[in-house]
């Protein structure tokens, strides 16, 4: 009880001023020593001033984060309290360091006496002022570093703060100790976004990229070919991007496309040349031989009228949808084209068989017959004797591959009237929930994942037949390695919760690589070896974006309902977390047809809404893939049904479960279908003091019949049900049909360019609650699609999300008002 009474003393006595200015104690204040050398011409004077003041800061601030010294052409420069020094030179250039924490949106003025000319920075970013600078912090820890010049008298200096309203306060401190997650490292820090490994594995094809604030949207990339046991670099792209990447079986080439062009790279000495050009619309490169390519080219349709369309098909309301793709065969000493495919149909790649000089690939004809209302058209090109042959119709079908066995594809439960079915007698398979099946020699077919729980998703055949899987497991996305003889499934340990994407290589003894992330950790890359247990660690991305970040704690959490049904859930703790507090909670779901995964960045920072304060509660509703078939199969004409008593009921028992979680302040999120599922809770309980829904659905007939992809997915959420026959679930599981019923504050979010769930959802549901007089707030993001992925873009909408709740939960609507001030 004593320390925490002293530590809360201390926490008061270092707060600034609310009412007026304060002087910022000079303890708490760090000065770097002189910058410059005594005949250089001075900072001020610098005719690059702006720009090396700029980047002297991003160095500054990077050797601070990773704890290394600060050398300015081979001096050593120190930091030192400013009550230490005393000695005055006008000419010196000084740097100012200060910690800062706020706890809420905080707004005030940095007042700056006794120097002649100041630079301020906060968190690397430059604030305009003239000895007074106006600041405004979101929830979170910074860094002020000020760039000075001109002191005459250390005894004159001060740095004073006052705050704008009362209850904006901030804590000064040492900045050296670790700090919260914030939005912006979230969103720039570096990740790994594509590899392959090449056949004898002995190279990795990596781009890594990351973001800045000086370059917006524009991805800061670097492709690099390295040797993935020493992570010596071989070779560097520089301003260009390898697309397509394809290693030759004989080890010698690696091709791939840039912008128009086929490029082979010698692997050997590193010669690059260009064997194609000009060639608009390649999309894909495969080697059949040593010298021949195969690839894909697309050929886009002219449009047939300026101002007019006919649709032809459903699918026309895709912008991609005409045009047609075909096949092709590239010479490499000649360059000679040769087209191997012709249809009016497009012709899509999935494999080749280079032994037997076979093509695999698929078209897609219209066919609305059966749900999900589609057809794939399998077919087996035979080079040898220019004939194709088609292998079998698929209503479910994802990918196809040769094996030794014959060819391996996966597909959904469904397929061929319920082959891969698992589930009692007239219960209707989830077909997003993917099996794996082998298609044998003789034309037949054999399930191989009936009894696998995990959904099956990308996949690799190995030298020796079998296969590598990306699985949706649970919540994870996990490897398992799959013995095609004994038809058993091993996972592969992984060391990540979240496999993002693999590549193996060619060996007899298979090397894998794979990258991912945890809940709480950001993304590593792995090497092993297929079938050993060690795998080394090659990349490790908390080191270099995020070395004195302090991580959110995230603990599991299940729950079985009255019902009988576990529920899959996980919570994360807020920053500096303290059990006898109550804290705001935010429940997050998505209801649809896969579970909310653990991957560190995406979309929703589950690790930010904690260091923002926030309890965060995720679960796996009814219906998610992952759980095994009987478990996704709820998800097939429910629209909510049992999903919302799962959400109802486990928040209920999660609330009663912890102690510091505020029962009262409790706020909901979903998106897509999840923002349906908010939508629809709000119709069904009071339980949430706040809701926010992205990209809802309102209207399931509105969005079955508009929305570019809404007949395709209810061929399978709704199956064999329609509007004319099941008229019921269209309407009484649709939210706006309720809005009568709605008693809880509601933020429709969505991207006013949205073709998956076009925005007419969000309004429909916006109209109904304006006229009925509820409290309902809609913003729209213009020209983003469903989701908003563009940086500026991306950081507005987690401010907007957190303010709302801030606002609503919290009782701090300052932030809010920040971002959308009333019109006066």
């Amino acid at each position: 009880m004593k320390d925490k009474l002293t530590s809360t003393l201390v926490a008061i006595s270092m707060l600034a001023s609310l009412a007026q200015a304060a002087p910022i104690e000079r303890q708490k204040i760090q000065v770097l020593d002189s910058l410059e050398k005594s005949n250089a011409v001075t900072l001020t004077k610098n005719d690059f001033s702006k720009v090396v003041k700029q980047n002297l800061v991003h160095s500054i601030s990077e050797s601070l984060d990773s704890g290394q010294d600060i050398s300015i052409f081979g001096d050593k420069k120190n930091w030192r309290s400013m009550d230490k020094i005393d000695e005055a030179n006008p000419d010196a250039v000084r740097v100012f360091r200060i910690g800062m924490k706020t706890d809420r949106f905080t707004q005030g003025k940095l007042k700056i006496e006794g120097i002649e000319k100041t630079s301020v920075f906060v968190n690397g970013k430059s604030v305009s002022g003239n000895g007074s600078f106006d600041i405004t912090l979101l929830n979170g820890d910074y860094r002020l570093l000020i760039m000075a010049q001109g002191i005459e008298d250390w005894k004159k200096v001060t740095f004073d703060w006052s705050s704008e309203a009362e209850q904006h306060s901030v804590t000064f401190s040492d900045d050296s100790g670790l700090v919260r997650l914030d939005p912006e490292r979230l969103y720039d820090s570096e990740t790994v976004s594509n590899l392959s490994l090449s056949p004898d594995g002995k190279q990795l094809l990596w781009t890594k990229r990351h973001y800045t604030s000086a370059t917006a949207d524009k991805a800061q990339a670097v492709t690099e070919l390295v040797n993935p046991k020493s992570m010596e670099v071989l070779y560097r792209w520089q301003g260009m991007s390898p697309r397509a990447s394809s290693w030759s079986e004989d080890n010698q080439y690696l091709a791939y496309t840039h912008e128009n062009d086929i490029y082979l790279l010698n692997r050997e000495n590193f010669q690059l040349n260009k064997v194609s050009e000009d060639l608009k619309g390649v999309n894909g490169l495969s080697w059949l031989d040593d010298s021949t390519l195969v690839l894909s080219w697309h050929k886009a349709e002219k449009k047939p009228h300026e101002f007019t369309k006919k649709y032809r098909a459903l699918q026309d309301r895709w912008s991609y949808w005409r045009g047609n793709s075909q096949i092709y065969l590239l010479d490499i000493s000649s360059g000679f084209i040769q087209q191997v495919t012709q249809n009016k149909l497009s012709s899509f790649l999935l494999d080749v068989d280079p032994k037997e000089r076979r093509l695999l690939f698929y078209r897609s004809p219209v066919d609305y017959k059966k749900p999900p209302h589609s057809l794939s058209e399998v077919f087996e090109l035979d080079l040898k004797t220019s004939t194709e042959k088609m292998i079998g119709k698929f209503r479910t079908f994802s990918n196809a591959a040769y094996s030794k066995d014959g060819i391996v594809f996966t597909a959904g439960p469904e397929l061929k009237e319920g082959k891969g079915r698992n589930l009692a007698e007239g219960t209707v398979g989830n077909n997003y929930d993917g099996q794996l099946y082998l298609m044998k020699k003789d034309g037949s077919i054999k399930a191989l994942s009936q009894k696998f729980n995990p959904a099956v998703g990308g996949f690799e055949v190995l030298k020796n037949g079998n296969l590598v899987l990306r699985t949706t497991d649970q919540d994870k996305n996990q490897l398992y390695y799959f013995n095609i003889k004994n038809n058993k499934f091993s996972k592969i340990k992984s060391a990540v919760e979240a496999v993002e994407s693999f590549s193996v290589s060619n060996e007899s003894k298979a090397s894998i690589v794979f990258k991912g992330s945890s809940a709480t950790r950001p993304q590593k890359v792995y090497l092993g070896k297929i079938g050993r247990s060690k795998k080394t660690l090659i990349l490790d991305t908390a080191k270099v974006s995020y070395p004195n970040v302090k991580f959110a704690e995230m603990k599991d959490w299940d729950y079985t309902t009255q019902k009988g049904t576990t529920i899959d859930g996980r919570y994360y703790l807020p920053a500096d977390f303290d059990s006898s507090k109550k804290y705001p909670a935010i429940i997050y779901y998505y209801g649809g047809t896969s579970p909310v995964g653990r991957a560190f960045t995406g979309r929703w920072p589950f690790s930010l809404w904690a260091a923002q304060g926030y309890v965060v509660y995720v679960l796996q509703p009814s219906g998610a893939t992952g759980y095994g078939q009987k478990f996704s199969a709820k998800h097939v004409n429910a629209w909510g049904l049992e999903t919302a008593d799962d959400i109802i009921e486990s928040t209920q028992a999660f609330v009663k479960a912890h102690s510091f979680v505020d029962g009262k302040r409790l706020g909901n999120m979903g998106a897509s279908y999840g923002g349906f599922m908010t939508m629809y809770l709000a119709t069904k309980t009071d339980l949430f003091r706040a809701s926010i829904s992205h990209a809802g659905i309102s209207n399931l007939t509105s969005y079955w019949g508009y929305g570019w992809w809404g007949y395709g997915y209810s061929g399978v959420a709704s199956h064999g049900s329609f509007p004319w026959n099941n008229s019921k679930l269209y309407v009484e599981q649709s939210p706006v049909f309720n809005a009568d019923k709605v008693n809880t504050p509601l933020l429709l979010l969505h991207g006013d360019s949205d073709t998956n769930v076009p925005v007419g959802e969000s309004h429909q549901m916006y109209t109904a609650l304006k006229l009925l007089d509820k409290d309902v707030e809609l913003i729209e993001f213009q020209g983003d699609d469903h989701h908003i992925n563009a940086r500026k873009h991306r950081l507005r909408w987690w401010e907007t999300i957190l303010s709302y709740f801030d606002k609503e939960l919290k009782d701090q609507p300052e932030w809010w008002e920040h971002l959308y001030p009333e019109k006066k």
